[in-house]
């Protein structure tokens, strides 16, 4: 599968045409808007103090038509909005397409002002948050950052699906996740592919939506919510029976009727007061409530809209959302939002609620609410996370030049998923125009790999990584082909020493390999990668220290690559291992510096360009 940079290209195209038709007419209706007001506040005016009713009538039609502009107005602005968002994910792929991160950065601080808020559009972007310093392989693969899997190919604006997908990246390392649920996965991320319009529709309305925060009042108080007390329903029905007071004033006694809606009034007013305790609980819960259900629902009618044939997909959006599960609950829950908005401001709140026990109804209504549908939405909100997750898995076959779905090894046996086969593997993060692809096979052994400075051999680890973990979360890899056992990835590369912790680099190389070693004995499949092995120490302890590694890690069920420049080890391991293959880089010198070609080949490579390297930059 191929990245179409055309197809966005075209759809800029569209949408600066339609942007500019909606912003026109925003104008004018703005402009309207101000005549009409205008015109209807001045015949008010005239008919009021002229005391002829013709232009008070004119008037309140005219401001009867200013409010109409107003619904038509809010609507076209939600268009531009809308446009606008779409018009930011289009450009988005194009800079994932041409892989330039940094106007993937320009494109997500756009339009902030503030210091604070342009820390947090960075922070979405890049997915720091969920960066684990412990962890088998975070900080080594790029996982989070600036420049990373996450910024490239996390499309979800929600907060439950950015925290999804960043779990689907770091999870592999303790899931065992079965060939039929990875197959399942790579069937809906196809459909998924073939339907990028959808893709950026749900991304646009997402981020119209401010979907950046959690659910979280929507999500307790589907848990938690019951229906109200018997108490508060009573109350409740007096507050609307004491109406029926007021025309049997009328008719009874039609001196004191005036002072019967007074009356009403007044105990309505001690109604509401007296229901705060009653009625706080659910009042407090529709706050930041009603943008979050109506954006859901939103999305959930986009995806239903799709008609997407995938088996996983349907089940993910609930089958036919519109009779059932999701979408009816959303739908309930938001016509009771809308009740509830009519009580937003304090002076509403208390002219509602002193003519009708409103702030009852609302509560009653949400109770029954919660005990229907409560307890199945954190999983409907789980299922349309899993959905984003593979929406962000989709984007490895829609904005890399070339990928594919991997083929996973076709048994359960530990030994044969000690397996790694790739043709053409390329580090996605890499700028497009100077990565190198490269082949590489381990089956149940372990490659060591050999090259000078520069030469590429760090890149080639992290590229077989990456694809690995890419794999596993069911979506497409960069490569031509690749076939690959279910296994844990394990890595010790970028080592880093802690002053906090007291502890040196080679203290903390030790504990990551400890790690590895560990894992090695629990006889479960296992990809290792290590990158110059003990370069904290001297070279005696580390060719012996690496020995002993090779040896516990010389099992059916573990393969792995190792890069060093320790040839002394490259001789002891020649012999007496059966299991170990050899690779190397290669480069070419001339008079005006140094050259390397990226590419991997058989065998032991024996170069070193440190002397040549150090006279470049002035030591010699």
């Amino acid at each position: 599968m191929k990245a179409n940079l055309d197809f966005h290209l075209n759809k800029q195209k569209a949408i600066t045409a339609e942007l500019a038709g909606f912003n026109g007419r925003s104008g004018f209706l703005s402009f309207a808007r101000l005549i009409f007001f205008v015109g209807a506040a001045a015949l008010i005016i005239w008919g009021c103090v002229s005391s002829i009713m013709v232009p008070v009538i004119c008037g309140i039609l005219l401001f009867a038509a200013f409010l109409m502009l107003c619904l038509i107005h809010g609507k076209v602005l939600a268009r531009v909005e809308y446009l606008n968002e779409l018009d930011k994910v289009n450009s988005s792929y194009m800079a994932r397409i041409k892989g330039d991160f940094n106007e993937l950065r320009n494109i997500a601080v756009k339009d902030q002002k503030r210091a604070e808020d342009i820390g947090l559009a960075k922070n979405r972007l890049y997915g720091k948050d969920f960066e684990e310093a412990e962890h088998d392989y975070c900080c080594d693969l790029d996982l989070f950052g600036k420049k990373s899997l996450f910024s490239l190919f996390n499309v979800s604006e929600t907060s439950f699906g950015r925290k999804r997908f960043a779990q689907s990246l770091l999870e592999p390392h303790v899931s065992d996740i079965s060939r039929d649920e990875l197959k399942a996965k790579q069937e809906a991320v196809a459909e998924l592919c073939s339907k990028p319009d959808v893709l950026m529709d749900y991304q646009a309305t997402a981020r119209c939506g401010r979907m950046t925060k959690d659910p979280k009042a929507l999500l307790d108080f589907a848990v938690s919510g019951s229906k109200t007390k018997t108490a508060a329903n009573i109350a409740g029905i007096l507050g609307c029976v004491i109406w029926l007071v007021v025309p049997l004033a009328y008719i009874f006694f039609p001196d004191y009727a005036p002072a019967s809606i007074i009356g009403c009034l007044l105990v309505n007013l001690v109604i509401w007061m007296a229901g705060h305790a009653l009625n706080d609980t659910y009042i407090k819960a529709c706050e930041g409530m009603p943008s979050q259900v109506a954006t859901i629902l939103k999305l959930y009618t986009i995806l239903e809209k799709a008609g997407y044939e995938n088996k996983l997909i349907k089940s993910l959006i609930g089958g036919n959302v519109k009779e059932e599960g999701a979408f009816e609950s959303l739908k309930s829950l938001e016509g009771i939002l809308k009740v509830a908005l009519l009580r937003s401001q304090p002076l509403f709140a208390l002219i509602f609620n002193v003519i009708v026990p409103l702030d009852y109804l609302i509560s009653f209504l949400l109770g029954n609410w919660a005990v229907k549908y409560g307890k199945n939405l954190p999983s409907q909100i789980d299922d349309l996370a899993e959905l984003e997750a593979l929406m962000c898995a989709a984007q490895t076959g829609l904005v890399l030049p070339d990928s594919t779905f991997p083929e996973f090894v076709d048994s359960d046996d530990a030994n044969e998923n000690a397996y790694f086969e790739g043709t053409d593997l390329a580090h996605p993060l890499i700028e497009r125009e100077s990565v190198v692809s490269n082949s590489v096979t381990v089956n149940s052994d372990i490659a060591i790999i050999t090259g000078s400075n520069m030469s590429g051999k760090t890149t080639l680890i992290r590229t077989v990584g990456v694809c690995t973990i890419l794999a596993l979360t069911g979506g497409l890899v960069p490569a031509t082909g690749l076939k690959l056992g279910r296994m844990r990835v394990m890595s010790s590369m970028r080592i880093v020493d802690s002053l906090e912790e007291n502890m040196s680099t080679f203290k903390a190389e030790l504990i990551r390999i400890s790690g590895i070693v560990n894992a090695a004995g629990n006889d479960k499949p296992l990809l290792f990668l290590i990158d110059e092995i003990f370069r904290g120490t001297n070279s005696d302890d580390r060719t012996e220290g690496a020995l002993t590694v090779l040896k516990k890690l010389s099992k059916p069920c573990i393969c792995g690559l190792m890069t060093t420049h320790d040839y002394a080890l490259i001789d002891k391991t020649e012999e007496g291992f059966g299991n170990i293959r050899y690779y190397h880089f290669s480069e070419s010198y001339t008079d005006t510096g140094i050259s390397f070609d990226y590419k991997l080949t058989s065998g032991i490579s024996r170069q070193s360009n440190a002397k040549y390297l150090m006279k470049l930059v002035g030591i010699e």
